[in-house]
This record gives structure tokens, C-alpha cells and sequence, in this order.
């Protein structure tokens, strides 16, 4: 059965990558949440998904240039301010004690792409190791070199190719880096694509799919692991014919 992945927890309706709206796609009954990682200035691992503050707190500084304590003075209700309490950055770690007695998988991402974050690789993977959750996660990330590094430390662990052009056979690409997963951005996928990857034995999961027909497209292909959605409701809804 397609897993209905909860992009940056529900946040169609809930500030997003907050523990809000994490615990609300718990209680929807989503199979699981995507979610994005970064480091502090001091070395924390946190879940935020742009690289500054801008966007979601109106304020221009990096995330990597702001310690813990600095980064949760900053309310990330954003659009949903008024409907909801202040929502404050999450730890990885107050994320994992969240999950980690759940039947729930957890797809993350290294925000890697622009900023590397020299060791947020072993952080990550220890604190995975410490809350028991090897086999309820899949790594993920743009930066296919932090992929790489992933696997050097730790092989077992699941990793899907993030990518957001029109990759030349991408399944083959996957294939040779050692990699289990396809990660693209939907708009890239149809028949004659999911076809080859079918054939190549590799599984896709793509993202954000929001709208009824995208969701009830991709739910129809044999080889989709996963639909990333920022309304897991509806590809609940639609997966169980309602």
C-alpha cells in the first residue's frame, strides 16, 4: 500500500516542521512525515527547512549562524498566527522522543544543498541509532554527496535521491550511487518514466502532491513507495476510496 507521507508534518493546516504539526499527523493517522534537518551554531541538530529565518519569522539570519537558544525566541506560527499557541524550532532529538515508540516513518532531509554542515551526518545517523529508529527512517537529501557520506557510515540505512530537474535515467543514476529510493518532484513523473523505474526494481517517492488527481494518479503505480503531501488527509481520503 502507498504510504502517505506527512511534508513537513500537516502542514496544509498547521505551521510547518513543528511539533504541532508532527503530532497532528500522528493523530490523522499518516504513515509517516518528511522533515528537514539542519545544525546550530552550536552543533544541534534542529528541524527547519529553509536556510534563514526569513521566510517563516521575518528574520534574514542563517540558521547555522544562531545557537538554540536564539533560534526558539522565534514564534514559526507564521500564517496560521491567532489559530494556533507559538511554535518554536524542534530539536531532532524532541522530534525522535516524539516518534519513537510509533509505527511511523520518518523521511529525512539533510539540508545540505547550499551549506554542508561539517559532521551533521554522524550526528544525525548517532542520535538515530540511540532512539532505535534504523528501521523507520529514510535519509534523504539534494546533496547526493551527503548521501554517499550517509552510506560510508552507515550502510543499512535507507537513502532516496532528492532531485528537482529532469535527471537523465535517474533509476540507473540511483543504481550505481547504491541508493534505494527516487525522490523527484512529481511533475517530472508519467507513464513511460515510472515505467523504468518499475523495470530497474527501484521505488519512488514523490513530492508535494497535493491535488486529487495527482494523488489518485501516483496511487494507481505499481512502484510509488510513498506520496509526500502537504494534505496527508487527502491522499488518506483517497487511497481508502472515500
Amino acid at each position: 500500500m502507498v504510504k502517505a507521507i506527512a511534508h513537513r508534518g500537516f502542514s496544509s493546516r498547521y505551521p510547518e516542521n513543528t511539533m504541532l504539526a508532527f503530532e497532528r499527523a500522528l493523530d490523522l493517522g499518516a504513515d509517516g512525515a518528511e522533515f528537514d534537518v539542519q545544525l546550530t551554531k552550536d552543533g544541534i541538530p534542529v528541524v527547519f527547512h529553509d536556510e534563514s529565518l526569513a521566510r517563516i519569522a521575518g528574520d534574514p539570519r542563517f540558521i547555522k549562524d544562531l545557537t538554540l537558544q536564539e533560534l526558539q525566541q522565534f514564534d514559526l506560527s507564521y500564517r496560521f498566527h491567532g489559530q494556533c499557541p507559538a511554535q518554536r524550532i524542534p530539536t531532532l532529538e524532541k522530534y525522535f522522543s516524539l516518534v519513537q515508540n510509533r509505527s511511523f516513518l520518518n523521511i529525512l532531509e539533510f539540508k545540505t544543498a547550499i551549506f554542508e554542515y561539517d559532521g551533521i551526518e554522524q550526528k544525525v545517523i548517532d542520535m538515530i541509532r540511540r532512539f532505535g529508529l534504523s528501521d523507520r527512517i529514510v535519509l534523504s537529501s539534494f546533496n547526493h554527496y551527503t548521501l554517499l557520506r550517509c552510506k560510508a557510515i552507515a550502510p543499512d540505512l535507507p537513502c532516496g535521491i532528492l532531485y528537482e530537474c529532469r535527471i537523465a535515467e535517474p533509476q540507473e543514476y540511483c543504481k550505481r550511487l547504491g541508493m534505494q529510493y527516487l525522490h523527484p518532484d512529481y511533475r517530472f513523473l508519467d507513464d513511460a518514466e515510472l515505467a523504468k523505474y518499475e523495470q530497474a526494481g527501484i521505488k519512488t517517492s514523490p513530492w508535494t502532491v497535493d491535488g486529487d488527481d495527482e494523488i489518485q494518479y501516483l496511487l494507481r503505480q505499481p512502484n510509488i513507495f510513498a506520496i509526500m503531501s502537504n494534505k496527508p488527509d487527502r491522499v488518506l481520503a483517497l487511497r481508502n476510496g472515500r
